[in-house]
């Protein structure tokens, strides 16, 4: 029997893992279900400041259409303003609302309470094996981004 591909390990638990991070989040937080795509659309507004829809889709390396619908979407729930631009009154910028921004805080705080709360929870060799490999993981993001980018730039030249 041949050993699982390493690659193929670390996949099949980064994606369970930020769910159930999530799910448990929202649970012990009482948090409304949001989906990750909308999470990211408010944390890039918080990090960035307000945002024209065009830019935004470029700082979530997503379709214009496909920001469009989110930005509609969160309008309608009341977790996004459309303001005017002071630059160009005929262009509009994406603002969280204070809602978005309180359930974020408590999303981006709980999640932290939980995480630690896990890895409290685990045998002290494991939790050291798991903080040990924090810079390795780390580079291997780093990484990764650096792929994506070098691809995102030879599909546009």
């Amino acid at each position: 029997m041949t050993e699982p591909d390493p690659g193929e390990q670390l996949l099949r638990l980064m994606a369970p893992m930020r769910r159930a991070i999530i799910r448990a989040t929202r649970v012990a937080e009482g948090l409304p279900t949001l989906p990750e795509a909308k999470v990211a659309v408010l944390r890039t507004l918080v990090r960035t400041g307000p945002l024209p829809p065009a830019q935004l889709a470029l700082e979530l390396h997503l379709a214009r259409p496909t920001v469009s619908n989110l930005v509609r979407d969160m309008v309608g729930e009341g977790l996004l303003e459309r303001r005017p631009s002071d630059l160009d009154k005929r262009s509009v910028l994406l603002v969280p609302t204070a809602r978005a921004r309180r359930v974020l805080d408590k999303f981006t705080r709980g999640r932290k309470e939980v995480v630690s709360r896990a890895l409290a929870e685990i045998p002290a060799r494991d939790r050291a094996r798991v903080l040990n490999a924090l810079p390795s993981l780390h580079r291997l993001l780093v990484r990764l981004e650096a792929m994506a980018d070098q691809s995102g730039a030879e599909e546009t030249a």
